[in-house]
């Protein structure tokens, strides 16, 4: 009875244990999915949502209609979707219209199949959409976004029906599609994954149970036999054979000739499923309808010891049970056969277990992986088809070697020694190996090795797991390749080139050597590559890196900087024969002939040169002035040499300029600029709330306050105006986050976006995705663009407006009427409000020609239903003359200085 309750113990232990594995692993499954899908989601959603910013504004107005030029718009249209959608790996971009109860295309992305067929005369604008989701038409009507997925003669998706509107309110859809094949392959290799990890576990439990069980079965099955004989010896002894009966592990059933039950024992009425006062006298012969133990139980009778294995109903009916059962004759004192006796066992539990080992090892046997399992010694006992595949080494040449016989010489001792070390303490063991196939072919392999341990948590085996990575090695060592090469041309790229001019900067400094570094910007690059195209523009940039590096010596390094920017490192070069060299590879450019299509063009290039030695200072110092080197030599008429000298006035000029560069972004790594603001007031008494525009301020490592006067013009001028708006934006936004609160006294504020902003579709994703996730309203937001600067970058001004103006965000257009032709591009940028130029606000009251433009300006924003806003506003009597004048707002210091953002939430005070 206690090696019963044992044997319950073990058995409910497993169950947890594989319940717990089984839990376990549909957790992480679950938890993977859910963030596969999420990541999904947001893809779709982003995706819809720049669709507008890649169609015309007025694209989905009411009067659309098809007309002589629909299907070269939808050309157009289908071509900027298509590529936005391969960029980023999305089935397909589509907008839809409602009208007549009909779901109508207006647009759609091409399939990769389309893209091979693709016929311009062929059209989508305004065809039906037949087959369209029903979802499609609950979105148009309750004009609530939609994730669906569903199947359909193209396959299985994932979409997202977002409703907009055009800028005259009508309604539209912007769908995106992704097909869920990939989805539903990467969650069926997560689920293979954990299945076979899950897999191994419970085998390694259910082999060691299994091994357990043999033993036991054995003991018991000798055990039976010991008290089969034992019983016949001491049948005539009643007191023996009942203490043996009772408490019999095994089940015990004495019946006569006639195969009548004349006794059993309460271990055998547990299996048979019935009291004993049921059992005596029940005729086995007669009523078992199991004939292969009918048959056993005959050829007992016949003085034969006989078994049997197989399923057993209960007497009941209820009970379900696969027994072992053994027969011994029992003789008379006289020697003739009087009867028998029979043992038996339930061994269902043992059955289902060699069930589920048989469904574990064929698992093992289908695994993806490479599977071994070895004894301490190392000697491998089983290996599964993946690890012969892997090795090449059959089943039947494995067994019996030991685990390390296909190991490599480029896998070095103290692997194998720490790898058995670590194992032999009952430690799992991971690590990436370098093996080597029977073919005497290399590969490596990530292995991992886990101590498998019996009921005594001793280790009775190791169970070795190898995956094949030789392709992702090979795919690795590309990429390290392509991190620090140009693949353009070949040559290194900046980031390795910095790194070897750092090493020959170190060098110089401590000792006497000289390097001489060189700067090259081809002349006349652009005019080719805008010319002739972006494949021409490649192949010259090939053809002058092959011609430039032929002309160098073997210990020079040539680079390809980025675009046509290229450097050289001389190394232990004198300054008079780096000058030499250059002017050597001037003259070569200057005779070299690209040849394209049939034309032959001439380039030039402006070479900057620099010393290094050990007063040349650091590797940036040294890359500024081969830079300045360079630009001097653009100044000075371009297609020359220009050599650095501390002392030349246009060099300290363009290093002035530098010096500002770094202190900008140290700036910005350090976290030193401050917000500042300044209130904008209403003038008229209609109960405006609070607006405030955005300032921003320098500090310098001493803590002094500098303008922006000062540093916004280099940054501009040196491309750091971008880093500079989203810093802006993004402590901007967090100031509105911490005062979430208080911002009801505002109607909304002003940030300022540079010219070079407009075109960063970065960070117009970033500024929507930013206010959607702070729990802000677009409409708390007006971003501020210089006229000049929107006239410059008009095309992408325009679409960058238009796409955070949908979001819901407003635009204001800074220092109107600087501009030349301002009236002229006004109707063509939408924005809310114009903030009139403060040059003609501060003479307002002495010039009558400055009063004159500003009642224009106002009086035409006006009509064009724009609010006005006048600058410099320096003293009460401007106040009260642009009031007059009918101008809606006012700022400057007659109005309120420049001052910390968070005085802005005392407005009321003031």
């Amino acid at each position: 009875m206690q090696r019963f309750e044992l044997n319950k113990r073990i058995y409910v232990s497993i169950a947890i244990y594989i319940v717990s594995i089984i839990s376990l692993a549909t957790y992480s499954y679950l938890q993977e999915k859910n963030h596969i899908y999420t990541a999904l989601d947001l893809k779709l959603k982003t995706a819809a949502l720049t669709i507008t910013s890649l169609l015309p504004a007025n694209f989905h107005q009411k009067e659309m209609a098809y007309d002589e030029n629909s299907t070269q718009l939808n050309s157009i249209n289908r071509t900027a979707l298509s590529n936005y959608a391969k960029n980023i790996n999305i089935t397909n971009l589509y907008t839809l219209i409602l009208r007549d109860n009909q779901i109508l295309f207006t647009s759609s992305s091409l399939t990769p199949t389309e893209n091979n067929n693709f016929d311009q005369s062929n059209t989508d604008f305004l065809t039906a959409y037949d087959d369209a989701n029903t979802q499609v038409y609950h979105t148009f009507a309750d004009q609530q976004a939609r994730l669906i997925e569903y199947q359909d003669k193209w396959g299985r998706f994932r979409s997202i029906f977002i409703p907009l509107y055009s800028a005259d309110g009508s309604l539209y859809i912007a769908a995106a599609d992704i097909t869920i094949d990939s989805v539903s392959f990467q969650l069926n290799q997560l689920f293979n994954k954990i299945m076979l990890i899950s897999a191994i576990f419970m085998l390694a439990i259910f082999v060691l149970f299994f091994m357990q069980t043999v033993s036991y079965r054995q003991q018991v099955k000798k055990l039976r036999c010991k008290i089969a004989q034992r019983t016949a010896e001491l049948v005539q002894s009643e007191a023996k054979l009942n203490s043996i009966f009772e408490h019999s592990p095994v089940g015990i059933f004495h019946y006569n000739k006639q195969g009548i039950l004349l006794k059993t024992n309460r271990h055998f009425e547990d299996i048979i499923g019935a009291k004993k006062d049921g059992l005596i006298g029940f005729n086995m012969l007669e009523n078992i309808k199991n004939k292969s133990l009918s048959t056993a139980m005959k050829s007992s009778l016949k003085g034969q010891i006989s078994t049997f294995e197989g399923e057993y109903i209960s007497i009941s009916h209820r009970k379900k049970s696969y027994l072992e059962v053994d027969l011994v004759p029992l003789y008379s004192s006289t020697g003739e056969i009087d009867g028998g006796v029979g043992v038996c066992d339930d061994i269902t539990l043992q059955q289902q277990n060699t069930s589920n080992l048989q469904k574990l090892s064929r698992v093992v046997e289908c695994s993806l992986d490479g599977i071994m399992i070895t004894n301490t010694k190392g000697v491998i006992e089983y290996v599964n088809p993946r690890f012969t595949q892997i090795t090449g080494y059959s089943s039947k040449e494995s067994v019996g070697e030991k685990a390390n016989f296909f190991r490599s010489r480029e896998t070095r001792n103290a692997t194998y020694n720490g790898l058995w070390n670590s194992i032999s303490n009952g430690n799992e063991w991971s690590d990436e190996m370098h093996n080597q196939r029977k073919n005497g072919e290399l590969y490596w392999a990530k292995v991992t090795i886990i101590p498998m341990t019996n009921a005594n948590d001793e280790i009775t085996h190791f169970i070795g797991i190898q995956v094949d990575i030789t392709e992702s090695r090979i795919i690795a060592k590309q990429i390290a390749y392509q991190a620090k090469h140009d693949m353009l041309t070949g040559l290194i790229n900046r980031y390795e080139f910095e790194h070897q001019l750092t090493d020959a900067v170190c060098s110089a400094q401590g000792s006497k050597l000289t390097h001489v570094l060189f700067f090259l910007d081809l002349d006349q690059f652009k005019i080719i590559n805008d010319t002739c195209g972006h494949a021409a523009g490649d192949e010259l940039l090939r053809q002058v890196a092959g011609m430039i590096d032929d002309n160098l010596k073997p210990n020079d390094i040539l680079a390809r900087l980025g675009g046509d920017e290229f450097a050289i490192l001389m190394r232990n070069c004198q300054l008079k024969d780096a000058v030499v060299a250059a002017n050597a590879i001037l003259n070569k450019v200057k005779k070299f002939q690209f040849i394209w299509k049939k034309s032959c063009f001439s380039i030039g290039v402006s070479i900057g040169v620099a010393e290094i030695s050990r007063n040349s200072g650091n590797t940036s110092e040294v890359l500024i002035h081969a830079d300045l080197a360079c630009y001097a030599a653009k100044d000075l008429g371009r297609n020359r040499v220009h050599t650095y000298n501390h002392n030349d006035k246009l060099l300290t000029t363009r290093d002035g300029e530098f010096r500002w560069v770094n202190e900008i972004k140290e700036a910005l790594n350090e976290d030193r600029f401050e917000l500042y603001a300044q209130p904008i007031v209403a003038l008229s008494d209609s109960g405006h709330k609070h607006v405030f525009e955005v300032l921003l301020r320098m500090q310098a490592k001493d803590g002094k306050i500098i303008e922006p006067g000062t540093f916004l013009p280099i940054a501009e001028r040196y491309s750091l105006s971008q880093p500079i708006d989203r810093w802006v934006f993004d402590h901007t936004l967090d100031w509105m986050r911490e005062h979430s609160q208080q911002l009801d006294i505002f109607d909304h504020i002003s940030i300022n976006l540079s010219g070079t902003s407009l075109g960063d579709d970065d960070l117009l994703q970033h500024i929507m995705w930013n206010i959607a996730q702070a729990g802000l309203t677009p409409q708390q937001f007006m971003f501020e663009i210089t006229e000049t600067a929107a006239i410059s970058n008009l095309t992408n001004a325009t679409i960058f407006i238009n796409t955070l103006s949908e979001f819901g965000c407003q635009f204001a257009l800074d220092d109107f009427g600087s501009g030349l032709s301002s009236f002229a591009y006004l109707k063509n940028l939408p924005v809310n409000t114009l903030k009139i130029d403060g040059i003609f606000i501060k003479d307002i009251l002495t010039n009558p020609i400055d009063a004159a433009m500003v009642k224009s300006i106002n009086e035409i924003g006006h009509l064009m239903k724009l609010k006005t806003v006048a600058e410099f506003v320096e003293n009460d009597a401007i106040k009260q003359k642009i009031k007059a004048i009918g101008i809606d707002f006012a700022q400057g210091y007659g109005i309120g200085k420049p001052q910390p953002i968070d005085n802005m939430l005392y407005l009321n005070q003031q």
